[in-house]
């Protein structure tokens, strides 16, 4: 993916971390911590309160991140040569998107608003299996395709402090309600 020379120039300056996943990836970071963290701090109220907006905003790049990718696979299904990292990540992607799509439209106020809260909320626990299919594809990406370690220890602290935080919230919740 490439932007042409006409472009404007942030186009340019956005190319690289939107193909990359990474403008995506930044985003959805922002909001799993905004679930994870304390409801009453004044920082998680302002998060909450464009939590569904950045929700939305991290579906759209990661939809512009993901398919050309999923285009690419399609392409070269039948090809004998196409690596299985690159079919491992390509599976992956597939399952992000099914499972992100309904979040993404339900995210929407107005479709939210036709919904049951409580269907509602159910349908947004599937989030936490996009996140892991999310990480699962940085996973398979910087351990057996392009060998960046670096890069999969930093995505790895970033997904288990979260799940951390989240597991402690949920314990939390769970002893006040009893």
């Amino acid at each position: 993916m490439s932007v042409p020379q006409t472009m404007p120039n942030i186009l340019r300056i956005i190319e690289k971390p939107l193909s990359m996943g990474a403008l995506s990836a930044a985003i959805f970071v922002v909001v799993m911590y905004t679930g994870a963290l304390d409801n009453r701090r004044d920082y998680t109220k302002k998060l909450m309160s464009v939590r569904a907006e950045l929700s939305i905003l991290g579906c759209i790049f990661f939809l512009a991140h993901t398919i050309p990718y999923c285009i690419q696979f399609f392409k070269t299904i039948d090809k004998v040569n196409m690596s299985s990292a690159f079919s491992i990540i390509s599976i992956l992607t597939i399952l992000a998107i099914i499972i992100m799509l309904p979040l993404w439209i339900t995210s929407y106020k107005n479709i939210r608003k036709k919904i049951k809260a409580k269907t509602w909320k159910n349908l947004q626990k599937l989030a936490y299996i996009m996140y892991l299919l999310i990480y699962l594809h940085i996973s398979v990406l910087f351990l057996l395709w392009t060998k960046k370690y670096d890069k999969f220890i930093l995505y790895t602290l970033v997904f288990g402090i979260y799940a951390v935080l989240r597991i402690r919230k949920y314990i939390i919740q769970n002893k006040k309600k009893k």
